[in-house]
Parts: structure tokens; sequence; C-alpha cells
């Protein structure tokens, strides 16, 4: 059993603001990256405290906003399982195990069904967040991190990007595997507080921010993240204080 005292986190508030106010973000060498936002993953029935999912839509939307007038690339990274493989996954030791006791990976309620029904895999991405023309698209993610058996690193070397802005589901997992890809590959990794969210429960939620900020790279609010990019970003936020 997975018990013990309760784990109260250490206060590094001092450290963290040190490294939030020092760290620059170039707009050239820079991309914002969506994971898993899509109407599969995140419909209104998705596993999530009350409200959290509407505020990571909205948040997500004003980032992508600020990316866009700062000239930062957009990436929206998705998965989507062939019927086959999502079968196989059930079988594995720790869906099933979760299937024996009739209860779900997440403590809010069942997963939302991310299989795809072409026999080749493909199909129309169905991003619950805005799209523009010049953002780029990969949907072969197959497991937690985008990097993993997709095209991003090479995508973020054609931009010339040595920057990823994460925002997207879960923290604890596909952010968090995403952030520790991206850090190996000596990558600057910021994660924006409002844009991430986890399904796993709000202690894995935070868990996760304190993995990401003090260990991968940095966590920033949105207005940390405003004062950071030119003033044409901040103009579009109505300007940060």
């Amino acid at each position: 059993m997975l018990t013990g005292p309760v784990i109260e986190i250490f206060d590094r508030e001092k450290f963290l603001a040190a490294i939030n106010e020092a760290v620059e973000i170039e707009p050239g060498k820079t991309a914002v990256l969506t994971i898993e936002m899509t109407d599969r993953r995140l419909p209104e029935s998705a596993p999530f405290p009350a409200g959290v999912r509407d505020s990571l839509l909205s948040s997500t939307e004003d980032l992508l906003s600020m990316a866009r007038d700062s000239g930062i690339a957009v990436i929206h990274v998705l998965s989507a399982l062939r019927v086959v493989e999502a079968n196989a996954r059930a079988a594995t030791k720790f869906d099933s195990g979760w299937a024996a006791i009739g209860e779900s990976v997440s403590p809010y309620g069942p997963l939302p069904d991310e299989s795809v029904q072409g026999q080749d895999g493909t199909f129309k991405p169905d991003l619950a967040v805005s799209v523009t023309d010049s953002d780029f698209i990969i949907k072969t993610k197959k497991s937690l991190s985008a990097f993993y058996q997709t095209d991003l690193d090479w995508l973020l070397k054609a931009l010339g990007a040595d920057t990823v802005i994460l925002a997207g589901s879960s923290t604890n997992a596909d952010i968090l595997s995403t952030a520790f890809e991206a850090s190996c590959r000596g990558m600057k990794v910021i994660t924006v507080a409002e844009c991430v969210a986890s399904t796993y429960g709000q202690d894995l939620h935070e868990v996760g921010l304190q993995q990401l900020g003090r260990c991968q790279g940095w966590v920033l609010g949105m207005d940390e993240l405003a004062k950071k990019l030119p003033v044409s970003a901040l103009a579009a936020q109505g300007g940060a204080a």
C-alpha cells in the first residue's frame, strides 16, 4: 500500500522567484506546445475538479494569443489510438488492474475514449483550442511524451527552437514526461501554471508543478510570462501588471 506520513512540500519560494525572474524568452527560438488539448481528451465530462477544464481551456487560449502576437511558433501535439492499440493498452497490467476493481485511474471519474476508427490511424484533428494557418499539428503521439514516436524533435530543430512552453493535460503525466525529454535534449522548459491540469488528482497536479519548477525548468504564471514577451503581447492581454 502507498501509505505513510503526510508529505509537506519544501518551501523553495525564494529560489523559484529568483530563477523565474532571471529566465529570458527569445520568441524566435521558442515554441508553445499544447499537449492533448482535444475534444476527445477534454469533453465537458472530462474527469477534473469542478471548473478546472473550463479554466484550462480559457487560459490556454490566452496563452496562444500571446504567443502568436509575439511571433512564437505554436505546435499542437495530440494522440489517437487505433482500436487494436486501445485494446492492447487496456490489457496491460496497469489498466487491467484498475478495470478489475471497477475504478478509474482518475479519482474524478472515467477517462474518455481516445481511440479512432481508421485502420491507417489517421483522423481529423479534434482540437479543443483555436488553430491558425501558422500553427503546426502533430497527431502521431502514442504514449505520454510528446517526443516519443513523433517528429516533434525534428520540427523544433527546423524552427530553430531551443525553448518550449508547455500547456495541456496531464500535469504529472504527459506534461512531465515531455518536460523530461525536452530537458534531456538541453532545451529550456517553461510550464504555464494556469495552462496545465491533471486527471490523476489535484495532489499529483501540485507535485507535478513542484517537479517541473524545481527540477525540469520553470513554472511561470500568465502574468510572469507576459512580462517577458514583446509589448505587442502585453497589449493583447490588456497590459500585464
